[in-house]
């Protein structure tokens, strides 16, 4: 199973990856912003490429209502209505909620709900809908629903919502590699995934919940004991900076997260949104830039070193 962790193609965080398994079926979670979209279209046919198959969809995995996680199915199904010829889609999954859902306590972010109600009541694309317990097999990958929305959970509403995935690669010879996908989980919602599972929930990589900050609480992340972790956190986010302010000032919990992953041992991988013509060229040149200077003005010569010419 190959993870591809996409990148956001505007400031804003995003969450979404393209999983491509040995077989050759292909796997989204999520997506990305409304505007990440020619972007996760662009990766979707490189990875198709990449692995010699089709260029198609055969699962798409939605965790909650957010622009930044299912915006790109939103315009995808818009452009595929409109003509625009697409790779298909074997099936998406996701579960519904009625359009007041939340509002009370998001009465401004709460028009996405409805905007993308909108597009599932008119898609062309087959959907089918989570419950807990659902096992999708894909070959050697196993992915399980370990959790749906409670809509009882009334505090943080839309992330509290998220859908949680067990995906579980059998590998011949080796141990099984299982990745724990949270959404944008958080505090409550992991409490309520720890009671679901008291059988435990380890894995070898999790995916950060709600871009690594402000998710769910230490307990999960324990529990999870994961070997990687998937940070969907542009750079702004990651260092808890606002732009235009002094580094690590931010209102995020990023870095009290990023400190309990580092004494749980957990490798980041990450995506910054680094592209070109961001300065991206000088922030891999800087340290090769820096080694010569200190070659040319620290390095010790044959006089110094007192070693005796030899040619």
């Amino acid at each position: 199973m190959k993870i591809i962790q996409l990148q956001n193609y505007t400031p804003i965080q995003m969450t979404g990856f393209i999983t491509v398994t040995r077989e050759g079926k292909i796997i989204v979670v999520d997506g990305g912003n409304f505007e990440d979209t020619d972007g996760f279209i662009n990766r979707l046919y490189a990875c198709a490429k990449e692995a010699g198959i089709e260029p198609k969809i055969d699962c798409w995995l939605h965790t909650h209502p957010h622009n930044d996680h299912i915006g790109v199915f939103r315009k995808y199904s818009i452009l595929e209505r409109m003509g625009k010829e697409l790779p298909s889609v074997g099936a998406v999954y996701y579960f519904p909620l009625p359009d007041d859902f939340g509002l009370t306590e998001h009465p401004i972010n709460g028009w996405q709900l409805p905007e993308i109600n909108a597009e599932y009541a008119v898609t062309r694309f087959p959907l089918k809908v989570l419950r807990v317990g659902m096992h999708l097999n894909f070959g050697s990958l196993d992915i399980e629903v370990l959790r749906v929305t409670n809509q009882n959970l009334t505090m943080n509403t839309f992330n509290n919502a998220s859908c949680v995935f067990r995906f579980t690669e059998k590998r011949e010879g080796q141990p099984d590699f299982v990745w724990i996908v949270l959404g944008d989980l958080g505090v409550e919602g992991g409490k309520e995934l720890l009671r679901l599972h008291p059988e435990g929930i380890r894995g070898d990589a999790v995916q950060m919940a709600h871009h690594g900050q402000n998710g769910v609480g230490r307990e999960v992340y324990e529990a999870i004991s994961p070997r990687f972790a998937f940070w969907t956190t542009p750079d702004w986010l990651w260092t808890n900076t606002i732009p235009g302010k002094p580094a690590g000032q931010g209102p995020w919990a990023t870095l009290t997260v990023r400190q309990w992953m580092e004494e749980l041992g957990a490798e980041p991988l990450l995506n910054l949104g680094l592209r070109l013509g961001e300065g991206t060229g000088a922030l891999c040149a800087y340290p090769i830039i820096d080694s010569a200077v200190r070659m040319i003005n620290e390095m010790n010569d044959f006089e110094h070193a007192n070693i005796t010419k030899y040619f």
